[in-house]
């Protein structure tokens, strides 16, 4: 498995533990009634920025992990320089992922339309955004794979 695969294993893991963690933390505290999501949309952008806060450092913390476990394991210090086939998969991944949460968008906003509640909008950004980044690494493992 060549680095950039590894890379996006990590990513699709380390997106969907991070996502469903929290995502469960507040859906606890949702259930216990520390917080109510059904009525309060301003607790929802607070939601959002402290998940994006979270995810960032979280995301640095795995990165870290990931590169020492993966210099140890090859012995190789250097992270492998990107060519432009590299680029080129990149940016098809990148564009398969705009493409589903693109979709996401309409569909949370056609769920508004047929009369779903205001806070199912904010459901289905959370899961076009993890799908979005699931299809982004998985193109990337696909075409690095295929030989693009």
């Amino acid at each position: 498995m060549t680095y950039q695969e590894k890379e996006n294993v990590v990513n699709i893991f380390s997106g969907l533990l991070i996502t469903l963690v929290y995502s469960w933390i507040v859906y606890q505290k949702h259930v216990s009634g520390v917080i109510d999501l059904t009525a309060d949309y301003r607790k929802w952008g607070v939601v959002f920025l402290i998940f994006i806060g979270v995810s960032v450092v979280a995301r640095i913390i795995i990165y870290i992990i990931f590169h020492i476990i993966n210099a140890i394991a090859t012995r190789e210090d250097k992270i492998p320089v990107e060519d432009e086939r590299v680029k080129l998969i990149k940016l098809k991944g990148m564009r398969n992922s705009y493409y589903v949460f693109s979709g996401g968008f309409v569909l949370g906003i056609l769920g508004l339309s047929i009369g779903l509640p205001v806070y199912s909008i904010f459901i289905v950004f959370i899961i076009s955004g993890l799908l979005s980044e699931v299809v982004d690494n998985g193109t990337q493992i696909y075409f690095h794979r295929k030989g693009l």
